[in-house]
């Protein structure tokens, strides 16, 4: 569970692939080529990308970049839907639970709510993979 739930509520922790790693090193390198990073700054980025063991490592590495790692607000607020969607599920499935146990059984109805902050936290995820998953910067002017 904890291996499902680590990249929602702590995604600076999460830990690099070489995916990731080739993606910052091509984001630093189209950087270079819009002029937004001087060559020298960018050598001495690669070198800390390459250093980089998690995310959050990444993203000190690529600051300053733009449109290179996700911004911080995202993370904070991937980290603090997520926490407040479990909090949710848990207390309404254990209110319902307890309902049922003494007959007043109605169906899934905290499914609702929960299907709703659970889109929200997609979206937030969503967004935050999709700085890791793309191959250049968009810069601009």
């Amino acid at each position: 569970m904890h291996t499902l739930l680590a990249p929602l509520l702590t995604p600076d922790q999460v830990q690099l692939t070489d995916a990731d790693r080739s993606a910052a090193i091509a984001k630093l390198d189209s950087a270079v080529r819009q002029a937004a990073l001087a060559p020298s700054q960018a050598s001495d980025r690669q070198l800390q990308v390459l250093a980089a063991r998690t995310r959050g490592e990444l993203r000190t590495a690529l600051s300053g970049v733009p449109n290179a790692a996700p911004p911080r607000g995202l993370t904070v607020a991937l980290s603090a839907f997520t926490g407040v969607w479990l909090v949710a599920c848990v207390v309404q499935f254990v209110v319902w639970l307890a309902l049922a146990v003494f007959g007043h059984f109605d169906g899934p109805w905290w499914l609702w709510s929960d299907l709703g902050l659970g889109a929200i936290v997609a979206i937030l995820w969503w967004t935050n993979e999709s700085y890791h998953r793309k191959n250049d910067v968009l810069v601009v002017a």
